[in-house]
């Protein structure tokens, strides 16, 4: 959790790993199991995946004591009482929005906090604060208008690294609009696991070619010859982000897949967020504190 301040700089709080309940939920788990399941073709990890199928209507809200800690420490660390908190998932694809967005909107509701009713892609987030987002011209406005302007389409690259997963996206951006065009969310490539596999004597030699596998297919695009391509940003966070292996594994890909591969700017997302774990609880401290402001007008934040 992150919170923008007053005077414009950001302090970064806390962050809480949730346990296998949480995990499971956010893989789509409506319901604590009875009994464990052993299923060979769960693509997860065995904690994970004792709770397969992922179905049925889970008793308790799991995102509850989550959100009620990191808004406890929140209050600790700025030792006065949060108003509003907003929350972002990295692929939300992967979990019934719908009732996602509803849980996040009851727990913040019942901890007296105002939520905007939102829950948003960090990438969303992150895409406008690192000044990533194009500029265009209000519809109709012709091409002679002097003020006429329309940046071209652009690929994003984003991947968060974590202890416990790797997700991958390539984004298509133009005029601020952002659609994923193909993602990958895996645990088998995971910071924790991608360890073991490479200390692994049998495996040592197969795990980064799966790695590397898995983000062509990930990074391809079939509208666009491949080596035509060219990407406007990679945008890269999460706890294990900086993992060395895995870069070498993603350079690798991404000169091979687009053009200014071996060129391409990595480095805004750590400038904007040091510790890159904080890096959408930034973005989304942002998005708050712009929604506030708008919401009461330019005298609230000079009233801050």
């Amino acid at each position: 959790m992150s919170a923008f301040l007053p005077n414009g700089s950001y302090i970064d709080i806390a962050k809480v790993e949730g346990g296998a309940t949480y995990k499971a939920y956010m893989l789509g788990l409506r319901e604590e199991p009875t009994k464990i399941v052993s299923a060979k073709w769960c693509p997860f990890s065995q904690r994970i995946c004792q709770h397969w199928p992922f179905q049925g209507v889970r008793a308790q809200n799991p995102l509850a004591p989550i959100l009620e800690a990191l808004v406890v420490a929140s209050e600790s660390a700025l030792g006065t009482t949060i108003a509003s908190a907003a929350v972002s998932a990295y692929d939300i694809g992967t979990i019934d929005h719908k009732s996602a967005k509803s849980d996040v909107h009851t727990a913040l509701n019942n901890l007296g906090l105002n939520s905007y009713n939102r829950l948003e892609h960090v990438v969303r987030q992150l895409a406008p604060v690192l000044g990533l987002q194009g500029n265009c011209s209000e519809p109709y406005t012709l091409p002679d208008d002097p003020a006429y302007d329309h940046n071209p389409e652009q690929l994003l690259f984003s991947i968060e690294y974590t202890r416990d997963s790797l997700t991958a996206g390539l984004w298509k951006e133009e005029c601020g609009a952002l659609e994923m065009i193909s993602r990958l969310n895996s645990v088998h490539f995971g910071h924790n696991a991608m360890q073991a596999c490479r200390e692994a004597e049998e495996s040592r030699r197969t795990c980064d070619e799966e790695l590397k596998a898995a983000l062509r297919g990930v990074s391809t695009d079939s509208s666009r010859g491949e080596h035509e391509r060219e990407l406007g940003a990679v945008l890269l966070f999460g706890e294990s982000a900086l993992d060395e292996a895995t870069l070498v594994a993603l350079r690798q890909v991404l000169e091979e897949q687009f053009a200014n591969g071996d060129s391409v700017d990595w480095s805004s997302v750590q400038g904007f967020s040091r510790d890159l774990a904080f890096a959408g609880s930034r973005a989304m401290a942002r998005a708050d504190w712009a929604a506030r402001g708008s919401e009461h007008g330019d005298d609230y934040k000079k009233e801050l």
